[in-house]
């Protein structure tokens, strides 16, 4: 059967593979295997066969972009740096953690000792214990009322105009 030329086939012919098969990607994959990476990067596989001089040395160190020691270098340096950061910052919380159970802890004794001192005033002001002491270490008795004297203080008297005038002035 033959078709018109301007037609496009609509089945393919049994020598001609699909895109689809697995020897059509082969075929590409052995195709891109010589052509040269989008971002300059090579595998050893890739590289033609070296000649027998020393320019398989230089070749290889061309491989790697300048300044790629320097990079690492500084990578290194910035995540050690982060590293020991993270170090201090952990042990500073460790520290400031046991600095306050310590406070913690003294806060409780003198909260302690505040409550025994107030229990102990109250006993030393009360007027039992000030009678008990008055008598046993001050040798204190109680007062009877016939032993109680008054004593009453007279008014001074007015002084007199005599006596006013014979007193010199200060302002003289």
């Amino acid at each position: 059967m033959t078709m018109p030329p301007s037609m496009p086939p609509t089945s393919q012919s049994s020598t001609e593979p699909s895109l689809g098969s697995p020897r059509a990607s082969l075929r590409r994959r052995r195709q891109k295997k010589h052509e040269a990476r989008p971002h300059g990067w090579q595998r050893s596989s890739d590289m033609p066969a070296a000649s027998p001089t020393s320019r398989g040395l230089d070749d290889r160190r061309r491989a790697t972009p300048a300044g790629t020691s320097l990079l690492l270098t500084l990578v290194v340096g910035v995540l050690t740096a982060i590293g020991i950061a993270r170090v201090h910052a952990t042990t500073r919380v460790l520290e400031l953690g046991a600095e306050i159970t310590e406070l913690t802890a003294e806060q409780a004794n003198l909260l302690d000792q505040r409550r025994r001192l107030a229990a102990e005033r109250a006993y030393l002001r009360h007027p039992t214990h000030i009678g008990e002491v008055a008598r046993n270490h001050l040798q204190m008795i109680p007062m009877s009322p016939d032993l109680v004297q008054t004593i009453r203080l007279q008014a001074p008297e007015p002084p007199t105009q005599s006596q006013s005038s014979s007193d010199p002035s200060p302002s003289e």
